[in-house]
């Protein structure tokens, strides 16, 4: 007799929903994302989905991450963190000079407090 072995993502549906992952199905980033995108251009590699990076600066604060080194340690440990965000579960997190990079670009723009105007 065989007993069929779930798999991560199927136990993480399982689970009771996080306070973080309420918080990240009321908040569309999507316009804002899209926002910075067209402001960026195209150049340069592909890199990780802006939306994943902006969930992950809300869960650094949700989570009471104290800096950015520790966000990418604890995603790097953390799968469901990462399936949160919006990375992918088994695969690389991004780097500290990801998200300083990421963050020096949001400094640029105005979106951020548009998109904190919104939330009210």
């Amino acid at each position: 007799m065989y007993i069929r072995q779930m798999s991560l993502i199927s136990i993480i549906k399982f689970q009771q929903e996080t306070k973080l992952e309420m918080i990240l199905s009321q908040i569309d980033v999507s316009k804002f994302a899209n926002s910075l995108r067209k402001s960026s251009g195209s150049k340069g590699p592909k890199g990780y989905e802006l939306t994943s990076l902006i969930y992950a600066l809300i869960a650094m604060q949700v989570e009471k991450i104290q800096t950015i080194k520790d966000l990418v340690q604890k995603l790097k440990e953390n799968p469901v963190l990462r399936y949160c965000c919006g990375f992918d579960v088994l695969g690389k997190v991004p780097s500290e000079s990801t998200f300083s990079r990421f963050l020096d670009k949001l400094a640029q723009t105005d979106e951020l407090e548009k998109l904190f105007h919104e939330l009210w």
